[in-house]
């Protein structure tokens, strides 16, 4: 398998990779996404390691919960908490890498090799996502330390649900928003013994003034990130490229420079307790 190469668009104008995101395994996963230069999981953790850095301070402990909404096959919990790039996953899962590997072989060689690479010890990573085969496969294999295969949009969590999420102090995400909205946000929150901060990444042409709104209203001060965007990934075509910048211009958002130069591009959100004292943790951002 070297990935999927046809694609339909969405209704939001992207294309649909479904496909790729509920299989047993990581492979269709990877090797489409990196057919399509799928570059923001690299870009993300010198921004998350900042947020890190300052959640454990203000917690006066190293232990941290980490929850990544839309969290797929653990691509950031990869990152994150094990220390590899994402071109060893794209090299681990590729054709060559695995072509002869079953998925039992596949989660054999996975469960040994995420268990001894582990530089952050005293993070946990929960996945939140409603694809049930890549929720379970990160988790089986150790990626992540739970995963849960739900969707917020459309339910409560359930008590189980409940426990996991009691715990978290970050959210993160990198490709959710446009997808999960406030009543995902808010659910958490409702779960969360204390008040967790958020660090989201956002494409441009999905706007988050809905989940904004919603965590205003829980107390929360939103911050953007002043300058600078940072690439998701290139168009898979001439139809998507159409369809994303015409969805852009019709929010007034000038696509030059960026997504008119074929790449898809997302700007940055940090949120905590307006009670939190002193300036936010990133250097660079305005509120919202």
């Amino acid at each position: 398998m070297t990935g999927i190469t046809n694609f339909n668009l969405d209704k939001t104008g992207k294309i649909d990779l479904h496909a790729i995101y509920d299989q047993p395994d990581p492979r269709a996963y990877y090797q489409t996404l990196a057919n399509l230069n799928y570059r923001i999981p690299d870009a993300a953790p010198p921004t998350f390691r900042e947020v890190v850095a300052a959640r454990r301070a203000a917690a006066l402990r190293q232990q941290i919960t980490v929850l990544d909404v839309g969290s797929s096959y653990g691509v950031n919990a990869a990152i994150l908490r094990h220390g590899v790039d994402l071109a060893a996953l794209f090299r681990l899962y590729s054709r060559d890498a695995t072509k002869d590997l079953s998925r039992s072989r596949l989660v054999e060689r996975d469960r040994k090799l995420f268990s001894e690479i582990r530089p952050d010890k005293q993070m946990k990573t929960i996945g939140l996502d409603v694809a049930g085969e890549a929720v379970s496969y990160a988790e089986e294999v150790g990626i992540l330390d739970a995963g849960l295969a739900a969707d917020f949009e459309i339910r409560p969590p359930s008590v189980q649900e409940e426990n996991a999420l009691a715990g978290v102090d970050l959210v993160i995400s990198t490709g959710a928003i446009g997808y999960v909205g406030p009543p995902t946000f808010t659910r958490i929150l409702d779960c969360a013994r204390g008040a967790p901060w958020f660090a989201v990444f956002s494409l441009r042409m999905f706007p988050v003034d809905d989940i904004a709104s919603a965590l205003s209203n829980r107390g929360y001060a939103i911050y953007r990130l002043r300058e600078g965007t940072f690439e998701q990934r290139r168009f898979a075509g001439k139809d998507e490229a159409r369809k994303v910048l015409a969805r852009l211009r019709n929010l007034g958002i000038d696509p030059t420079g960026r997504e008119a130069d074929g790449w898809y591009h997302a700007d940055f959100y940090f949120a905590w307790q307006e009670a939190e004292s002193g300036p936010p943790p990133i250097k660079g951002l305005s509120p919202l």
